[in-house]
């Protein structure tokens, strides 16, 4: 099974029989057509402003495979996505366990410890080693308090980040994280990774059957997807912020692989390509899994991270995060 990117932004995705078939616009006027059967399809992405027929969005539909929707700079806009699970049971846990304080702060505190691990450990094989990290992790389990926690999450999140340009090589730079619109190159691809995560794990939270708009650790007040936002958090390290390290000091993408636009900057088409094929390889690469002591990719360890929270809200089962060493 593969996921379907759609990013030239005049393509037209529609069904021809048992198969999708993207249509997309030449230079010379003409249109190039590519068939992909339904069947090897496990999701369709949407990039810019591409075209999906009333039939193309049915069929995907009836079979089960969600349909994304990105900014041409990768944020993520939303989804079409089939039927949802009628397991009301969990969703009964899940919102159960929001309004009891004890609990819900456990789960933060086992989420966003994990955040940090995953942070230290890209530092570490990046060869930072002196991160104040491991100090930061240690003072989660000091907390008291949601907000108490976000705040360490928060310090985290900048020591983390204050070491990037020491990683990056020659001709990256880092001044800061920033977003909406990203404006440096290097943020533009954290950005469009961080999509790309998201698209996954609003997949894996479907499937399971949990209630995307009530989650722990982020707050549900802005209408913001908070479980799949506390989901994202252990993979955000894991996935995307090693994959730019990757793609960016192997001259996979290169400055001229950017455009810039009233300070915002976003990958050409050539380079969005080439980055979606990285995010791609990156998906399937193969680990063992810590819990499970098997063999399994990210795309397959995001769903399983997703059910194991289901089996805690139902069951009581502890819930352990991915963490990587």
């Amino acid at each position: 099974m593969s996921v379907l990117y759609v990013t030239q932004p005049e393509a037209v995705l529609h069904k021809n029989y048992e198969a999708f078939t993207v249509s997309m616009k030449q230079e010379d006027g003409s249109w190039k057509k590519q068939s992909i059967p339904a069947q090897t399809v496990e999701q369709v992405v949407l990039m810019g402003n591409p075209q999906v027929t009333g039939d193309a969005l049915t069929y995907a539909l009836e079979l089960g495979i969600p349909v994304h929707y990105l900014s041409i700079f990768g944020k993520y806009l939303g989804s079409a996505l089939p039927g949802y699970s009628r397991n009301g049971a969990l969703r009964l846990a899940q919102f159960e366990l929001y309004r009891d304080p004890e609990r819900r702060l456990q789960l933060v505190k086992a989420i966003v410890t994990a955040k940090i691990q995953n942070q230290y450990t890209v530092l570490y094989r990046q060869k930072i080693s002196d991160s104040p990290l491991k100090s930061h992790k240690k003072l989660v389990a000091q907390k008291k308090t949601l907000d108490e926690v976000r705040g360490v999450e928060g310090i985290a999140a900048k020591d983390y980040f204050a070491d990037w340009s020491a990683i990056l090589k020659e001709p990256w730079s880092f001044p800061n994280r920033n977003r909406r619109p990203p404006t440096d190159p290097v943020n533009s691809l954290l950005s469009f990774a961080y999509g790309l995560l998201r698209v996954q794990v609003t997949a894996a939270v479907h499937v399971v059957g949990l209630d995307p708009y009530i989650g722990y650790l982020h707050e549900v007040s802005r209408g913001q997807p908070s479980m799949v936002l506390d989901l994202m958090e252990e993979f955000r390290p894991l996935v995307a912020d090693s994959l730019v390290f990757s793609v960016l000091n192997k001259r996979e993408i290169q400055p001229n692989d950017f455009t810039e636009s009233l300070g915002a900057y976003r990958l050409s088409d050539d380079g969005r390509k080439r980055f979606l094929q990285a995010f791609e390889q990156k998906m399937n690469s193969v680990f063992t899994h810590p819990v499970f002591d098997y063999s399994c990719t990210y795309r397959r360890a995001i769903e399983l991270q997703a059910r194991l929270l289901g089996r805690y809200l139902q069951e009581g089962v502890p819930y352990k995060p991915l963490v990587l060493r």
